[in-house]
């Protein structure tokens, strides 16, 4: 009989639905919580389709965009009254800096209503997501059920240091990023990852925040995200006479994303025939890209369907973020046959001279010249472009379900003790 796993996060996130769909085909009986999911016959979607105007078709494609077919609704609980004004909020907001309370607020609520559900109907496993796992995880410990953090991103208390640095460093791109987060914030999200029986992680960079804080190195499991094959893929590339030499960045546009460091890499290059393609929504009010206006081109941001043609359009992928978990882009851009220039914190499966480049953070010259070279060299880049498309069949969905089969069983395995002051003392059954 399949075990029950619940799965909980009350954002928007993408790789939910391929760690849903890895479940179920490791035999398992996945259920997934969250904020919001996409339902055609659902009161809210129908209310937007009947919003007058161009309104509706706006809506509706934004709706689409937090859904998958890979999830049944009838394994989805979704609370749209707590994640819907929370988005509408956050919009409306003229200031970054109300954004950590807000959601912590909602996370905080969140968390309370996934605890009471382990309470009332205890699972074989619990996977709730960082930021919103810690009152879960101890009601999951009362219940004598095993608790598998889902680190999405390095942790937070590394993360703010790091972005504390860059404000300093960069004030014109202050408002893209949340700083100051309120201590009782920082110390929740440390209690989850200590008190959590086990941590996934996906990536090396999101591992080693993790140790800095104080997670014991064998209670951390290490496993890449997945990525489509099927829907990113190398498309014919486009002669050197029909345009110019295209970079590609796709996600939020923010200085936690190391941006200030890509655009003036491309100023100091200084050729009118490469084109830096920026793809995403502007956090905050975009003041520090008004320097760099004619060396950039921006497109908002898009629905995950369309995405595939515009990795197809580029030649090469830059990724050069300062603190992250594993970006989806960086697998995409790989999978579509794109050469990638990233950095060590951005948490890919990039490896030095085989699909791309690794340049340290914050390295202007080190992008630069790893950008001229492979703008010189269409051997090189057709080389990485080929180890790209074989690195991302490593890592399609099929091969994480593969890794996370015996990661759940190993989790589920595990029988939650007291919380000591190095963390839970666990053993397996």
């Amino acid at each position: 009989m399949p075990k029950d796993l619940l799965i909980s996060h009350p954002g928007s996130l993408q790789l939910l639905y391929g760690i849903f769909a890895a479940a179920a085909q490791a035999g398992w009986q996945p259920r997934l919580w969250t904020g919001y999911h996409f339902d055609e016959t659902g009161l809210i979607e129908r209310l937007a389709a009947r919003a007058p105007g161009a309104l509706a078709p706006k809506l509706m494609r934004e709706l689409r965009r937090r859904g998958s077919d890979a999830v049944p609704l009838q394994a989805v609980v979704r609370l749209p009254w707590l994640e819907l004004p929370t988005v509408a909020a956050l919009r409306s907001l003229p200031r970054l800096g109300a954004l950590p309370r807000l959601l912590g607020l909602r996370n905080a609520i969140f968390d309370a209503m996934v605890a009471r559900e382990v309470r009332r109907h205890p699972p074989a496993l619990v996977m709730p997501v960082d930021s919103a796992a810690l009152t879960t995880i101890r009601a999951a410990r009362a219940a004598g059920v095993p608790s598998l953090l889902n680190q999405t991103i390095g942790h937070v208390a590394v993360g703010q240091r790091i972005l504390m640095e860059e404000a300093a460093l960069h004030p014109d791109w202050a408002d893209s990023m949340p700083l100051a987060l309120p201590p009782r914030l920082v110390e929740r999200a440390r209690r989850e990852a200590i008190e959590a029986d086990a941590v996934l992680a996906p990536s090396a960079y999101v591992e080693r925040t993790l140790i800095e804080i104080g997670v014991r190195p064998e209670r951390i499991f290490v496993l890449p995200y997945g990525v489509r094959t099927d829907r990113f893929a190398p498309g014919p590339r486009r002669s050197r006479e029909t345009g110019p030499f295209r970079i590609l960045y796709v996600g939020q546009i923010s200085q936690r994303k190391g941006l200030a460091y890509l655009l003036e890499a491309v100023r100091r290059l200084g050729r009118s025939d490469i084109e830096l393609l920026l793809v995403g929504s502007i956090v905050g009010a975009g003041a520090g890209l008004r320097s760099y206006e004619g060396h950039f081109r921006h497109l908002a941001n898009r629905p995950h369907g369309e995405l595939a043609e515009i990795y197809r359009s580029a030649d090469l992928f830059v990724y050069p973020s300062l603190h992250e978990g594993s970006a989806q882009a960086i697998m995409e851009a790989l999978a579509s046959g794109l050469p990638a220039i990233v950095t060590a914190n951005a948490g890919s499966v990039v490896r030095e001279g085989v699909e791309g480049h690794i340049v340290p953070i914050r390295d202007v010259e080190a992008l630069a010249h790893r950008i001229e070279g492979l703008y010189r060299d269409r051997s090189r880049r057709e080389a990485f472009s080929e180890a790209a498309r074989r690195r991302a069949e490593e890592h399609d969905w099929g091969r994480y379900a593969a890794g996370f089969e015996p990661l759940l069983k190993t989790s589920s395995g595990i029988v939650p003790g007291p919380v000591g002051g190095q963390g839970i003392n666990w053993t397996r059954r």
